[in-house]
């Protein structure tokens, strides 16, 4: 893997993996029989969840690698460009729901920079960003956004969210894809929505080879029940 370069793969729901070439972080695990998905096994070198619930939170279901190091760092409010291969995390406060958290709790957003690339998991994000969180998410070169409603935004607040933000590149998340009985909506509202701005990639497995040359993608992974995830 080069320089410049990050391989994401896509577990279902909300759930990815990161890795740098030499490290794997995993954002958002589930637990499968809570939202009628199959087993999920995932092995990462660290974890972090955008809030506790299990279908985010999910720790039982990863396999922790060793790092002789921390390799997950925070940054301040303008993050310097990574030198090495650690993940240097911004995470900026925001709520499940629209009732600023009555409903549903709080929710974490994660800023992600690793090998020049910048990626954004707005976790289950349930209102539209104010301009200031906007602001302290910055620019992203792939915005990971759901867009199922019900517990989250909506397919058109989603495009709401990309019109704010302006990323590079999209990916949808959280919608149903045919597993459980979730009260979400499925992936179709939202493509119909975000091309022209986009052009939507359908992509042949659950991975996908980031790089900056990447722009203007709407990146659609395609589930599998058990993702090579490239450890």
């Amino acid at each position: 893997m080069s320089h410049s370069t990050v391989t994401l793969t896509w577990y279902g729901h909300s759930c990815f993996s990161i890795n740098n070439g030499s490290w794997t972080l995993v954002l958002d695990p589930y637990k499968p029989d809570m939202i009628g998905y199959p087993p999920l096994k995932i092995k990462a070198h660290a974890m972090l969840a955008s809030h506790q619930h299990e279908d985010h939170n999910y720790q039982a279901a990863v396999t922790f690698l060793h790092a002789q190091r921390n390799i997950v760092l925070p940054v301040g409010d303008s993050p310097e460009t990574a030198a090495d291969d650690h993940f240097l995390v911004k995470t900026v406060a925001s709520c499940h729901d629209a009732q600023g958290g009555a409903r549903r709790g709080q929710n974490q957003i994660h800023v992600i920079r690793t090998n020049d690339l910048t990626i954004a998991h707005l976790g289950d994000l349930g209102h539209l960003l104010s301009d200031q969180q906007a602001a302290e998410i910055g620019p992203v070169d792939l915005l990971l956004i759901p867009v199922g409603g019900y517990y989250t935004i909506d397919a058109r607040q989603a495009m709401q969210t990309i019109e704010q933000l302006k990323p590079r590149n999209v990916a949808p998340m959280h919608y149903q894809i045919g597993y459980g009985r979730l009260p979400i909506a499925m992936v179709e509202p939202f493509l119909s929505l975000v091309e022209p701005a986009y052009t939507v990639n359908r992509l042949p497995g659950a991975r996908l080879e980031l790089d900056r040359d990447m722009s203007g993608n709407c990146f659609l992974f395609k589930y599998e029940k058990e993702p090579d995830p490239g450890v």
